[in-house]
């Protein structure tokens, strides 16, 4: 995932984050260390010179090449799920509403969604969650200046 990608990601997930209007101090924390770091790497001072319509998820989407469309619909439902009671990954009817927007803006079927928040699912379930998942799924943006591996 390339830089510009992976920072219209870190804004799709914090819309999806505030989608119900309300956002969860563990997603707060997670998206605003995830920002900052993003912005850092990409010498942007803020999200509003990044991009000219930062709060509107289906312009945004419409920026994530194809190849990403299924992770960043994974990512955001974990995103919007994290915040839940252990093991319990309800999320509520705006949240529901936000997620089928994003992933229609993204041409995902209702067979690869369904799959996607299985798999989200599984991965929250995972210890230890959502930040080393979100972590390793933007880790090489965030290592340009290190030399590629064998």
């Amino acid at each position: 995932m390339d830089l510009r990608t992976a920072g219209v990601v870190i804004q799709i997930l914090k819309l999806m984050a505030v989608s119900d209007g309300n956002m969860a101090p563990e997603e707060q924390e997670l998206l605003e260390s995830l920002s900052k770091r993003y912005l850092k790497e990409a010498a942007i001072p803020s999200w509003a010179a990044a991009f000219s319509h930062p709060n509107d998820l289906e312009v945004l989407a419409e920026e994530i090449p194809e190849e990403c469309r299924a992770l960043t619909a994974k990512l955001s439902y974990m995103v919007i799920a994290s915040s839940r009671d252990a093991y319990q990954f309800t999320v509520n009817s705006d949240e529901q509403k936000a997620f089928a927007r994003l992933c229609d803006a993204l041409a995902l079927d209702q067979d690869t969604q369904n799959e996607l928040i299985v798999e989200a699912k599984n991965e929250l379930a995972k210890r230890p969650g959502l930040w080393e998942v979100l972590s390793s799924s933007f880790s090489s943006p965030f290592r340009m200046g290190d030399s590629p591996g064998p």
